[in-house]
Protein backbone atom coordinates (compact mmCIF):
# COMPACT_ATOMS: atom_id res chain seq x y z
CA UNK A 1 0.00 0.00 0.00
CA UNK A 2 3.05 2.52 0.84
CA UNK A 3 3.90 2.60 -3.11
CA UNK A 4 0.04 4.06 -4.09
CA UNK A 5 0.36 7.53 -4.35
CA UNK A 6 -2.47 9.72 -2.92
CA UNK A 7 -4.64 10.54 0.64
CA UNK A 8 -5.48 7.92 2.91
CA UNK A 9 -8.06 7.89 5.54
CA UNK A 10 -7.42 6.96 9.27
CA UNK A 11 -6.31 3.24 8.71
CA UNK A 12 -3.59 4.40 6.13
CA UNK A 13 -5.86 3.02 3.60
CA UNK A 14 -5.53 4.57 0.48
CA UNK A 15 -8.77 6.78 -1.11
CA UNK A 16 -8.32 4.26 -4.26
CA UNK A 17 -8.86 1.22 -2.13
CA UNK A 18 -11.14 2.48 -0.13
CA UNK A 19 -13.55 3.41 -2.18
CA UNK A 20 -14.50 0.02 -4.16
CA UNK A 21 -13.52 -1.75 -0.48
CA UNK A 22 -16.30 0.23 0.95
CA UNK A 23 -18.85 -0.03 -1.94
CA UNK A 24 -18.22 -3.87 -2.19
CA UNK A 25 -18.89 -4.58 1.42
CA UNK A 26 -21.68 -2.33 1.56
CA UNK A 27 -24.86 -5.20 1.89
CA UNK A 28 -27.64 -2.61 0.57
CA UNK A 29 -27.63 -3.38 -2.77
CA UNK A 30 -29.69 0.29 -2.68
CA UNK A 31 -26.47 1.99 -1.78
CA UNK A 32 -24.13 0.16 -4.18
CA UNK A 33 -23.64 -0.90 -7.83
CA UNK A 34 -24.03 -4.07 -9.72
CA UNK A 35 -21.22 -3.37 -12.10
CA UNK A 36 -18.48 -1.06 -11.69
CA UNK A 37 -15.53 0.02 -14.36
CA UNK A 38 -12.26 0.23 -13.32
CA UNK A 39 -10.22 2.03 -16.15
CA UNK A 40 -7.04 3.79 -16.96
CA UNK A 41 -3.68 3.88 -19.73
CA UNK A 42 -2.03 0.30 -20.22
CA UNK A 43 0.43 -0.59 -17.51
CA UNK A 44 -1.16 1.75 -14.93
CA UNK A 45 -1.32 -1.20 -12.43
CA UNK A 46 -4.89 -1.40 -12.41
CA UNK A 47 -4.12 -5.34 -11.57
CA UNK A 48 -2.15 -4.80 -8.94
CA UNK A 49 -3.92 -2.62 -7.15
CA UNK A 50 -6.67 -4.96 -7.72
CA UNK A 51 -4.76 -8.07 -7.16
CA UNK A 52 -2.03 -7.09 -4.36
CA UNK A 53 -3.82 -4.05 -2.64
CA UNK A 54 -8.20 -4.74 -3.05
CA UNK A 55 -8.79 -8.41 -2.67
CA UNK A 56 -6.95 -9.49 -0.05
CA UNK A 57 -8.53 -6.11 2.00
CA UNK A 58 -12.22 -7.55 1.87
CA UNK A 59 -14.33 -8.71 4.67
CA UNK A 60 -14.26 -12.63 5.08
CA UNK A 61 -18.25 -12.42 4.20
CA UNK A 62 -17.00 -11.60 0.60
CA UNK A 63 -15.72 -13.97 -1.93
CA UNK A 64 -13.91 -12.72 -4.50
CA UNK A 65 -13.67 -14.02 -7.76
CA UNK A 66 -11.11 -12.93 -10.07
CA UNK A 67 -10.51 -14.11 -13.86
CA UNK A 68 -8.29 -12.47 -17.04
CA UNK A 69 -10.67 -12.04 -19.90
CA UNK A 70 -10.07 -13.71 -23.33
CA UNK A 71 -11.74 -13.26 -26.89
CA UNK A 72 -13.29 -16.86 -26.62
CA UNK A 73 -12.94 -18.40 -23.18
CA UNK A 74 -14.42 -16.10 -20.13
CA UNK A 75 -17.45 -17.04 -19.72
CA UNK A 76 -16.61 -20.87 -19.28
CA UNK A 77 -13.46 -19.20 -17.30
CA UNK A 78 -16.18 -17.42 -14.53
CA UNK A 79 -18.26 -20.09 -14.40
CA UNK A 80 -15.37 -22.67 -13.09
CA UNK A 81 -14.37 -20.19 -10.82
CA UNK A 82 -17.59 -20.10 -9.40
CA UNK A 83 -18.08 -23.59 -9.07
CA UNK A 84 -14.44 -23.79 -7.24
CA UNK A 85 -16.11 -21.43 -4.94
CA UNK A 86 -18.95 -23.00 -3.59
CA UNK A 87 -21.10 -22.06 -6.49
CA UNK A 88 -23.75 -23.64 -8.31
CA UNK A 89 -22.81 -27.41 -9.57
CA UNK A 90 -22.50 -29.06 -12.93
CA UNK A 91 -26.33 -29.27 -13.52
CA UNK A 92 -26.03 -25.69 -13.74
CA UNK A 93 -25.20 -25.28 -17.45
CA UNK A 94 -25.16 -21.40 -18.20
CA UNK A 95 -23.32 -18.57 -16.47
CA UNK A 96 -26.12 -16.73 -16.61
CA UNK A 97 -28.15 -19.45 -14.32
CA UNK A 98 -25.25 -19.53 -12.26
CA UNK A 99 -25.25 -15.89 -11.84
CA UNK A 100 -29.02 -15.80 -10.67
CA UNK A 101 -28.72 -19.06 -8.33
CA UNK A 102 -26.10 -16.97 -6.28
CA UNK A 103 -28.33 -13.88 -6.63
CA UNK A 104 -31.23 -15.85 -5.32
CA UNK A 105 -29.13 -17.19 -2.47
CA UNK A 106 -29.27 -20.08 -3.73
CA UNK A 107 -25.33 -20.96 -3.81
CA UNK A 108 -22.00 -19.99 -2.40
CA UNK A 109 -22.34 -19.41 1.64
CA UNK A 110 -20.99 -15.70 1.78
CA UNK A 111 -22.66 -12.57 1.87
CA UNK A 112 -21.61 -11.41 -1.73
CA UNK A 113 -19.68 -12.61 -4.55
CA UNK A 114 -17.13 -9.92 -6.29
CA UNK A 115 -16.39 -11.08 -10.17
CA UNK A 116 -13.40 -8.95 -11.17
CA UNK A 117 -13.06 -9.57 -15.03
CA UNK A 118 -9.22 -8.27 -15.92
CA UNK A 119 -8.42 -7.23 -19.38
CA UNK A 120 -11.82 -6.85 -20.33
CA UNK A 121 -11.00 -5.61 -23.59
CA UNK A 122 -9.70 -8.89 -25.19
CA UNK A 123 -13.26 -10.11 -24.55
CA UNK A 124 -14.85 -6.70 -25.97
CA UNK A 125 -12.67 -6.92 -29.00
CA UNK A 126 -13.85 -10.44 -29.98
CA UNK A 127 -17.46 -10.49 -29.39
CA UNK A 128 -19.98 -8.07 -30.75
CA UNK A 129 -22.08 -6.52 -28.86
CA UNK A 130 -25.36 -8.38 -28.25
CA UNK A 131 -28.03 -8.79 -25.63
CA UNK A 132 -28.12 -12.37 -26.58
CA UNK A 133 -24.38 -13.28 -25.41
CA UNK A 134 -24.11 -15.64 -22.38
CA UNK A 135 -21.77 -12.87 -20.46
CA UNK A 136 -24.44 -10.21 -20.93
CA UNK A 137 -27.36 -12.26 -19.86
CA UNK A 138 -25.11 -12.81 -16.80
CA UNK A 139 -24.15 -9.46 -15.76
CA UNK A 140 -27.46 -8.73 -15.95
CA UNK A 141 -28.16 -10.95 -12.81
CA UNK A 142 -25.61 -8.69 -10.89
CA UNK A 143 -28.15 -7.42 -8.18
CA UNK A 144 -25.48 -5.33 -5.98
CA UNK A 145 -26.48 -6.78 -2.71
CA UNK A 146 -25.57 -10.74 -3.12
CA UNK A 147 -23.58 -10.36 -6.15
CA UNK A 148 -21.34 -7.64 -8.33
CA UNK A 149 -19.43 -7.61 -10.95
CA UNK A 150 -15.85 -5.19 -11.63
CA UNK A 151 -14.89 -4.64 -15.38
CA UNK A 152 -11.38 -3.70 -15.56
CA UNK A 153 -10.29 -2.12 -19.10
CA UNK A 154 -7.72 0.00 -20.53
CA UNK A 155 -9.56 3.39 -21.69
CA UNK A 156 -7.31 3.82 -24.96
CA UNK A 157 -9.88 2.32 -27.77
CA UNK A 158 -12.47 0.76 -25.51
CA UNK A 159 -14.45 3.10 -24.14
CA UNK A 160 -16.93 3.57 -26.43
CA UNK A 161 -17.63 -0.62 -26.39
CA UNK A 162 -17.93 -0.50 -22.68
CA UNK A 163 -20.33 2.64 -22.95
CA UNK A 164 -22.50 0.23 -25.47
CA UNK A 165 -21.99 -2.39 -23.15
CA UNK A 166 -23.02 -1.25 -20.18
CA UNK A 167 -25.64 0.27 -21.47
CA UNK A 168 -27.13 -3.20 -22.42
CA UNK A 169 -27.04 -4.28 -19.11
CA UNK A 170 -28.82 -0.34 -18.12
CA UNK A 171 -26.02 0.68 -15.96
CA UNK A 172 -25.45 4.40 -15.94
CA UNK A 173 -21.71 5.13 -15.13
CA UNK A 174 -21.34 7.13 -12.16
CA UNK A 175 -19.36 8.19 -8.83
CA UNK A 176 -20.49 4.44 -7.27
CA UNK A 177 -19.45 2.50 -10.08
CA UNK A 178 -16.39 3.72 -11.83
CA UNK A 179 -12.28 4.85 -11.04
CA UNK A 180 -9.70 5.77 -12.92
CA UNK A 181 -6.44 4.66 -12.38
CA UNK A 182 -3.81 6.65 -14.27
CA UNK A 183 0.49 6.25 -14.61
CA UNK A 184 2.35 7.53 -11.42
CA UNK A 185 3.86 11.15 -11.80
CA UNK A 186 7.29 10.97 -12.76
CA UNK A 187 8.31 12.18 -8.81
CA UNK A 188 6.34 9.14 -7.14
CA UNK A 189 7.54 6.47 -10.03
CA UNK A 190 11.06 7.62 -9.22
CA UNK A 191 9.86 6.93 -5.55
CA UNK A 192 8.90 3.45 -6.22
Amino acid sequence: LDLLPGPRDRQGLPDRIRFWKSQIEEPNADRTFRVGLLYGPSGCGKSSLVKAGLLPRLSKRIDPIYVEATADDTEARLLRQLRRHGGPRQSTSSLAQAVSLIRRGRSISSDKVILVIDQFEQWLHANPLSPDLELVNALRQCDGGRIQCILMVRDDHFWMPVTRLLKLLEVSLDANNSSAIDLFDASHARKV
